[in-house]
């Protein structure tokens, strides 16, 4: 995995065994495979053993449902847990390894299980300013969701922002008392609809059993 000849230079490595780190973070990829992720664990503990590290988890994506569906009427409360259980399931294989192998090292920042809260939340009417579920599907700009892959739609940045910051912390955002500067348009999301992210992201973290935090 760290042969780099005839590629760009490694310069990743050089900065972690010659400066202190507290974490590494990583996204998800499809294929993914624990050795993937322990060969970065191996290095960056030979030169900071006390770091921790962070695995992002997949969201929930329209593959699973074998097609897409006509309309945003199919997704229902029990679709969305559906869903987010399989990712779950599915990420456990490649965390459990490792935070076996590492013990009290590695854990995950629930952004699937974030995702899920906030589209139950939608279907609550409790996201205001949020339009629609997909935009695959339903063709609204401001969705939960805004491909086939599933990324995430406008202004839920702040929502998997929010969920790094308690996993990372220990700390509800819903605890933050400064006014955060995040730019853009200001009338979006609203204060309302970012305070309801802070404690979705919450709620996310100390329900998942490998974000290593409590309430």
């Amino acid at each position: 995995i760290f042969q780099f000849e005839g590629r760009p230079t490694p310069k990743l490595l050089s900065s972690i065994s010659n400066a202190k780190w507290d974490a590494m973070m990583w996204g998800p990829y499809f294929n993914d495979r624990p050795a993937y992720y322990a060969c970065w664990v191996d290095f960056c503990l030979k030169y900071n053993p006390d770091m921790k590290f962070y695995l992002s988890d997949a969201w929930p994506q329209l593959y699973q449902l074998g097609k897409n569906p006509e309309s945003e009427s199919f997704f229902t409360a029990e679709v969305f847990d559906k869903m987010g259980s399989e990712r779950r399931t599915e990420y456990v294989e490649n965390v459990a390894p490792l935070r076996k192998k590492y013990p009290n090292k590695v854990f995950v920042l629930p952004t699937s299980d974030a995702m899920v809260l906030a589209a139950k939340s939608f279907l609550r009417g409790e996201l205001p300013g949020i339009e629609g579920i997909h935009r695959v599907i339903g063709k609204k700009e401001r969705s939960l969701w805004r491909d086939q892959l599933g990324h995430i739609g406008p202004g839920f940045d702040r929502l998997e922002g929010y969920v790094f910051y308690a996993t990372l912390y220990g700390k509800s955002p819903e605890l933050i008392e400064e006014q955060i500067r995040f730019g853009g348009d200001p009338e979006f999301p609203s204060t309302k609809l970012d305070q309801t992210f802070r404690k979705i992201a919450w709620q996310a973290v100390i329900g998942h059993p490998f974000s290593g935090v409590k309430d």
